[in-house]
């Protein structure tokens, strides 16, 4: 379980350095008078996912779950937010929204991107969810 929390926490601090270089760029944008939308997603986003991941480090020894799946709950949601982080820096460097798999490479890869965190969100966080309330509700 030691390794499981040193891999959030990598990830949590890789996803939060992401976001601190993408607040350089917007900061260039911002001087510049450039759009500033998607660096300010990618800044703001990204801060969050990287706290999302140290907040998942300090608690995921607490689930009531066996190992393998509160394994399987953390590398859904790691495997969201570095999806979902390319996502937004292909978007603030392309400029494409990927809000439909048609158009550039870049708009479909944005678009598969979103998708796919998207698909493994959700059942992350619902293995997370039980084994909680699992442990908080023993049966």
């Amino acid at each position: 379980m030691d390794q499981l929390v040193i891999i959030l926490a990598l990830n949590g601090a890789l996803v939060l350095t992401v976001s601190l270089f993408a607040g350089l760029f917007l900061y260039l944008a911002i001087l510049q008078d450039k759009d500033q939308a998607a660096w300010h997603l990618l800044h703001a986003g990204g801060a969050g996912r990287g706290v999302m991941l140290l907040a998942l480090a300090a608690l995921i020894e607490q689930p009531a779950l066996s190992l393998e799946l509160v394994t399987i709950a953390a590398w859904l949601i790691i495997f969201f937010v570095w999806t979902s982080m390319l996502a937004m820096g292909i978007r603030a460097v392309c400029g494409d929204r990927g809000l439909r798999l048609e158009g550039s490479f870049a708009n479909r890869v944005v678009y598969l991107s979103y998708a796919l965190g998207t698909v493994t969100v959700f059942p992350g966080f619902a293995l997370l969810i039980y084994g909680l309330a699992k442990a908080l509700w023993p049966t």
